[in-house]
């Protein structure tokens, strides 16, 4: 679950607007961590000396926000020294059950804050997946996020039909069409839809 592709913000506005599907499907598997640092704690204390004055559509306070939320949903998060080559971030459940978001020092600048917010908004974005069961946004709203994709970050749709098997294709368009999405929207639809849910309760 590669995270941190896109650079653009939506510009449909229709977010709020998306239809939730009904149903609910199964959730993920376990996967081998790598997890080296505590919480985004440390960072939320460093990033305000290494962004000083940089305007970004993304704020610590949205960074800390969802944090809170995702952390309110019994998912912890990391900061991990050595993930695997061009992963920026991810979302996984141990063999223990455990769940965690971890932000992959190695693979991405915890001194931007856009980079950062777009790992913590595509990584939410499977947590609220694990929240609902399954997807987040309804299939007959996928052709338009799907466009939406291809036309703000074609890289993104790019690397989702190169890189990813086709069974998790939709949940990875999902979760790369999220980092399009503004912060506030982001953090509505996660209140929404983990807010008294939340992973594995």
């Amino acid at each position: 679950m590669m995270s941190g592709c896109a650079r653009g913000r939506s510009s449909f506005g229709w977010l709020p607007a998306l239809p939730i599907p009904s149903r609910r499907r199964p959730g993920s598997g376990a996967r081998t961590p790598w997890l080296r640092a505590p919480g985004l704690a440390a960072l939320s204390l460093a990033l305000p000396l290494l962004v000083a004055g940089t305007a970004a559509a993304a704020s610590l306070e949205d960074i800390s926000t969802l944090e809170r939320l995702v952390n309110a949903a019994g998912v912890v998060t990391l900061v991990a020294d050595n993930c695997p080559p061009r992963h920026a971030g991810f979302y996984e459940r141990d063999a223990a059950g455990q769940h965690r978001l971890v932000l992959c020092r190695n693979g991405v600048d915890l001194g931007d804050v856009e980079a950062v917010w777009e790992v913590m908004a595509h990584e939410a974005t499977h947590i609220m997946q694990a929240c609902r069961g399954g997807s987040v946004i309804a299939d007959d709203s996928m052709p338009r996020t799907i466009r939406e994709l291809r036309t703000m970050a074609p890289h993104c749709a790019k690397l989702i039909d190169r890189s990813y098997a086709r069974a998790d294709q939709r949940l990875e368009a999902e979760a790369f069409w999220m980092e399009l999405q503004t912060p506030g929207q982001v953090i509505s639809l996660f209140r929404q839809l983990c807010g008294s849910a939340g992973v594995g309760r």
